[in-house]
């Protein structure tokens, strides 16, 4: 099978889908999500979020920071600002208007079959955790790729 990469400007065609109250699946690249995400493997399914309401704890956002769309990790408020981190980033924290914030992850469908349900506590929970073991990863990340571990 053929593998086709698209710029961020189908990502841009998804979130006017979101704005629209539909809800969009994309298969998404990178590591930024990693272990979460296992990027170009992993096919997620987005949902329209309402701009007024406030964020859950520990979901993972769909938004637009400096021109490029993003699935990353909400880890708290600044002020008007969404704060957000990568499961996979060892520092950036992205300041996320929170009108820029377009839809919310709600499905992780696996290539083995198993679907995530990203609006679980647990998993919302392993999140959390994981967002707290953030001076480890430097260690953990490697080993885990290496091991192929999710």
């Amino acid at each position: 099978m053929r593998k086709l990469v698209v710029g961020n400007e189908f990502l841009a065609e998804a979130a006017e889908a979101l704005r629209q109250g539909k809800s969009v699946k994309a298969r998404i690249d990178g590591w930024s999500m990693y272990p979460f995400i296992r990027g170009g493997k992993d096919l997620v399914e987005l949902e329209p979020c309402d701009a007024d309401s406030e964020l859950p704890a520990w979901c993972c956002p769909f938004y637009c920071w400096e021109g490029h769309y993003m699935v990353h990790r909400y880890i708290g408020r600044d002020g008007d600002y969404c704060l957000m981190l990568g499961d996979g980033n060892l520092a950036r924290v992205e300041r996320v208007k929170r009108n820029d914030v377009l839809g919310l992850l709600r499905y992780i469908y696996r290539s083995d079959g198993f679907v995530q349900d990203c609006t679980d506590p647990r998993w919302l929970r392993w999140g959390a955790l994981w967002y707290r073991l953030r001076p480890l990863r430097r260690f953990l990340l490697p080993v885990m790729k290496r091991l192929h571990l999710r």
